[in-house]
């Protein structure tokens, strides 16, 4: 009898990152696809394999007996394919710098001016959008660029790049007051108000998934958004958008992240050049602004 077909390498990969956070959207977030496509791909594998190997209940899921077994022999397994994958990329001669950047923040701040950056540094550098823990080996990342608002990576060097100045923004012709959420911050507008964060707070408005996609709705003229002074100061000064209400300090602050044995002389030229960037944001908007509050 001929040994049975292996299932797709990309549906298993996709459901070993979905039962190793727990969560359809954050394992779409780690692998840089739509919470559909990881639903896609784990109902394929599920078709596939005959078995459910997620529960969907309460509005989340759980993986089924099934499912945890298999999840417990394919982490091991990916863990070693990324080991592998990574030092098979030390090996090459390229010297490419890889910078994984919270996503908007990305979109607005690093790729405008990526090739300002790769002149800074002297060699090509790679830019990924992912938020939240980075694994330096697994993700293959040099240098990651995150909010410190979850528990940072062990063994990591963390340098502060810039502190966060949240404000609203709208179209400089909007007359709508609708307040425009990211699910990404569900307590952002709680704390701008000065509240403590709550369901029904949370609830008031319209939602999206991601800070770019209320920005962009904010700019069209649909309402008001909640926004970091870093991912707005190029709207700002082409006149897309204003903060009529200028910026205040969240408490959090950005930090550079990268693995405590990695000497690449090139990240410290990358810190550098983002806290100038950030820097340059808060001068000309964010404190300057703010005194007019």
């Amino acid at each position: 009898m001929p040994p049975k077909r292996l299932p797709n390498l990309s549906a298993l990969r996709v459901f070993a990152a979905a039962a190793r956070h727990g969560s359809f959207v954050a394992a779409a977030g780690e692998l840089h696809v739509t919470h559909g496509a990881v639903s896609k791909q784990v109902q394929s594998l599920e078709a596939e394999l005959g078995a459910a190997l997620f529960e969907r209940r309460n509005r989340g899921v759980h993986l089924t007996e099934r499912g945890a077994w298999l999840a417990s022999r394919l982490a091991p397994f990916f863990a070693g394919l990324d080991r592998t994958i990574g030092e098979f990329d030390a090996q090459t001669a390229a010297p490419v710098l890889t910078l994984s950047c919270e996503p908007t923040l990305c979109l607005k701040l690093l790729i405008p001016a990526l090739a300002d950056l790769k002149r800074a540094c002297g060699a090509e550098v790679r830019v990924l959008a992912a938020g939240g823990p980075v694994d330096f080996v697994r993700d293959r990342v040099d240098l990651a660029i995150r909010r410190n608002d979850f528990p940072l990576p062990v063994g990591a060097v963390a340098t502060r790049v810039g502190r966060e100045w949240m404000g609203p923004v709208r179209n400089p012709h909007g007359v709508s007051d609708v307040r425009l959420h990211s699910a990404t911050r569900p307590d952002a507008w709680a704390t701008w108000d000065g509240d403590k964060p709550s369901a029904d707070r949370r609830c008031d408005g319209v939602p999206f998934e991601h800070f770019y996609i209320a920005l962009q709705a904010a700019e069209a003229g649909q309402g008001v958004a909640l926004a970091s002074v870093h991912m707005v100061a190029r709207d700002l000064e082409a006149g897309r958008l204003v903060a009529p209400h200028g910026f205040r300090r969240d408490g959090t602050d950005y930090v550079a992240l990268r693995a405590s044995d990695n000497a690449d002389k090139r990240l410290v030229i990358a810190t550098a050049w983002i806290a100038e960037k950030m820097a340059a944001n808060v001068a000309k908007w964010a404190t300057r602004r703010a005194k007019r509050v």
